[in-house]
C-alpha cells in the first residue's frame, strides 16, 4: 500500500490542499479500519483501478472504476472498502473556498454525499471522464486535472470576499473564534451567515468550525504525536476532557482509547508527516 502527494500548481494553492495517489495490490487493507474521518475537505475521486465502496448511512455508495466523484465536506465517519485485487485512486482535496470557487452547486444538497460527475454535470462530466480514462499514469491525470480545475477557476467570476473572510477566520483560529466574534468581525448576523454558508459550503460556520478543531488533534494522534499534544494543548481546544471524548466519538466513532487500539494505518497513511 502506497499513498503519495502532489501539490497544486500556484493559482490553485488557496482551493486545494492536496492532490493524492492511493495504490495497493490487494485493495484497502481489510484488517483495518477503513475509517474517513471528517476534515472539512471536499473530495474529487478518481477511481483508475477497481471501485471503491463508502458506507453512507448504512448503505454501500459504490465509485465505479473510470468515472469520476464529487464529495461533498462529511460531517461523520465513513468506512471504505474495495475489492482485493489492484487498486489505483486519485483524490483532489479541496480547500472550503474549492468548493464555491470551481462548481456551481447547492452545495448543501451534496454534504455527506457522492455523486459521480456525469450525473452532477451532464455532458461536460462525461467528456472530463472519457479524458482522464484515456490518460495512461495517474500523474498525466493529475496534470490534466489540474489545468481543468485551473479553466474552471478563470471562469468563475463572482465576488466571495464575504466568505473567504469570514473562512480564513474560522480556519486561522484553528475552528476556535466564537460564532458571535464571526458575526461581530463580518458585521452580518448568524442566521445570514449560516444560509450563506449552508449553500456555498454545505454546513454552518459553527459545524465547519468544530470539524478544524478536531482535526488539530486528529492530525496529532495519525502523525504519532498524541501524548505531547494531549498534554499540551488539549484544554486550548476542549472545554473539558469530557467534551473532547464526545466530539472525538462524533467525528471517529469510537472513544479516544478505544481508537488508540485499534488498527489505522489506512487512515494515518493520508496525513503527511
Amino acid at each position: 500500500m502506497n499513498v503519495s502527494f502532489t501539490k497544486p500548481q500556484k493559482q490553485l494553492l488557496p482551493y486545494i490542499d492536496t492532490f493524492w495517489v492511493f495504490e495497493s495490490s490487494f485493495g484497502i487493507p481489510t484488517t483495518d479500519t477503513r475509517t474517513i474521518v471528517p476534515d472539512g475537505r471536499a473530495k474529487i475521486i478518481v477511481p483508475y483501478k477497481n471501485s471503491l465502496s463508502v458506507d453512507i448511512e448504512g448503505s454501500p455508495i459504490y465509485t465505479k472504476e473510470f468515472l469520476i466523484f464529487l464529495t461533498g465536506i462529511q460531517t461523520n465517519p465513513r468506512t471504505i472498502c474495495s475489492p482485493t485485487t489492484d487498486t489505483g485512486t486519485i483524490g483532489v482535496e479541496l480547500t472550503p473556498k474549492g468548493l464555491y470557487r470551481f462548481f456551481n452547486l447547492s452545495m448543501h444538497e451534496i454534504t455527506d454525499r457522492i455523486y459521480s460527475f456525469e450525473d452532477l454535470f451532464g455532458a461536460w462530466g462525461v467528456r472530463l471522464q472519457n479524458s482522464i480514462g484515456n490518460i495512461e499514469t495517474a500523474g498525466e491525470k493529475i496534470a490534466f486535472l489540474q489545468t481543468a480545475l485551473v479553466y474552471l477557476l478563470r471562469g468563475n467570476t463572482k465576488n466571495y470576499a464575504l466568505l473567504d473572510y469570514t473562512i480564513d477566520l474560522i480556519t486561522q483560529s484553528d475552528g476556535m473564534i466564537r460564532i458571535q466574534e464571526l458575526a461581530s468581525k463580518t458585521g452580518y448576523s448568524k442566521r445570514y451567515l449560516d444560509i450563506l454558508f449552508k449553500e456555498h459550503i454545505g454546513l454552518s460556520p459553527k459545524s465547519l468550525a468544530s470539524i478544524l478543531r478536531f482535526q488539530n488533534i486528529y492530525q496529532s494522534l495519525a502523525q504519532e504525536h498524541a501524548t505531547s499534544f494531549l498534554n499540551n494543548n488539549l484544554y486550548a481546544y476542549y472545554y473539558d476532557q469530557s467534551h473532547f471524548i464526545k466530539e472525538f466519538r462524533r467525528f471517529t466513532g469510537y472513544s479516544p482509547q478505544k481508537y488508540s487500539e485499534l488498527a489505522t494505518e489506512f487512515s494515518r497513511a493520508f496525513y503527511q508527516p
